[in-house]
């Protein structure tokens, strides 16, 4: 049996001790404030409690950007089967929209297997601005809303996945 030494699976294994340590600090700060402990810590966590408050943050904080950060991602990552998969994608987005440019982005490095999109600018229609405002960019696949905000990559590889490919019939 080989074991994967890819650094995906070291920093969640990282991200995820970095995420328990920062929530257990957290957790024992509040413990300590709302009731006693039933034992005694070490002088320097009552002398320096925000200290400690600081690098449980810092954990979590750590932790929360290994597991989600950009070292997650797999750059050889392709799905059993060829083809492109769906039969529209729309993007509402607006201009001058850092985060509809990232949506643009990622979904771009997956053009082999998604239809090509439609970019529809909100601002144009006051309806399509009403319902999505705040929401952008908001990506449309096969008439159904799937992302809003930003695309989630891991997401859409398990849509990409679980899609049988389009026949080109």
């Amino acid at each position: 049996m080989t074991r994967d030494t890819s650094p995906a699976p070291r920093h969640a294994f990282a991200g995820s001790i970095a995420l328990f340590v920062g929530i257990g600090l957290l957790l024992l700060i509040l413990l300590d404030v709302a009731c006693d402990l039933p034992w005694s810590m070490p002088p320097s966590w009552y002398e320096h409690r925000t200290l400690w408050g600081g690098l449980g943050l810092a954990f979590f904080a750590a932790g929360w950007h290994l597991q989600r950060g950009p070292n997650m991602r797999d750059a050889n990552w392709k799905p059993a089967v060829r083809g492109k998969r769906f039969h529209s994608l729309i993007i509402y987005s607006r201009h001058d929209c850092h985060l509809c440019d990232d949506a643009k982005a990622v979904l771009g490095e997956y053009f082999e297997y998604l239809p090509e999109f439609k970019d529809v600018d909100i601002d144009r229609d006051p309806e399509l601005q009403a319902r999505f405002d705040t929401m952008v960019p908001v990506v449309e696949i096969d008439g159904q809303i799937r992302f809003h905000g930003r695309v989630d990559e891991i997401l859409l590889r398990r849509m990409i996945e679980a899609t049988p490919p389009v026949s080109t019939v």
